[in-house]
């Protein structure tokens, strides 16, 4: 049995209830991209049915599906809901037609349960492959935004260095404590790292140009 036949093994699942990995609001907007197993869906039960009973056409059909999903809320979920899935799946007004198609493109998508979703959130359906496709796409979107929000903290950091020493503090620019203090204070303020934001920041956060180092001697 290939993957693209498997239940919903990694997910929390009990009878019939399925809860999703990613929560509402798990978004890849800016993906375009998505991995495809050929060799899996070659062999899967889902390709050797569709071609067994003449409807080549819902292979197509559901890879269209499977890359509209990655762009839903969240990530890897499509509506259970024939008007906006004839949209997804390229068949614009003509509903009548995507729902002799459904039952083909819609293998091995089900009922799931998504956490946080708000209030009249209409059911949503989702597949075991698709999902976990989903899930480490997000988990390298988020460990690249991770990235990026430490590389902007350094250089936070170095920027706030640089206006203590040009207003010669040089020991205050010496102190890691002091200038994550003032940073933050910055950071959290949502300004700008300039010369007087900085002096602002320093007598707000330290109280005055002396600060105490974190092994108690004066600096």
């Amino acid at each position: 049995m290939s993957v693209y036949d498997t239940a919903p093994a990694r997910d929390a699942v009990l009878g019939d209830f399925w809860a999703y990995p990613l929560r509402y609001g798990d978004r890849l907007q800016s993906f375009d991209w998505m991995p495809l197993y050929v060799e899996r869906l070659l062999s899967s039960r889902f390709v050797a049915s569709a071609i067994y009973q003449g409807r080549r056409q819902d292979i197509g059909t559901a890879l269209l599906l499977w890359s509209a999903s990655l762009k839903q809320n969240p990530a890897g979920t499509l509506p259970d809901d024939d008007i906006e899935l004839a949209q997804l799946a390229r068949f614009g007004a003509d509903v009548d037609g995507w729902r002799e198609a459904r039952d083909g493109a819609l293998y091995g998508w089900r009922a799931v349960h998504i956490d946080d979703a708000p209030p009249g959130e209409g059911p949503r359906l989702a597949h075991p492959l698709i999902a976990e496709i989903a899930e480490e796409q997000f988990r390298r979107k988020r460990g690249r935004e991770r990235g990026r929000e430490v590389a902007a903290w350094a250089t936070m950091k170095s920027r706030v260095r640089s206006k203590l020493r040009e207003a010669k503090h040089g020991r205050i620019a010496g102190n890691d404590y002091a200038v994550e203090q003032i940073a933050s204070w910055i950071r959290d303020s949502d300004l700008y790292v300039t010369s007087e934001n900085v002096r602002v920041a320093m007598e707000t956060v330290l109280g005055t140009p002396k600060v105490v180092a974190m092994n108690g001697e004066g600096i």
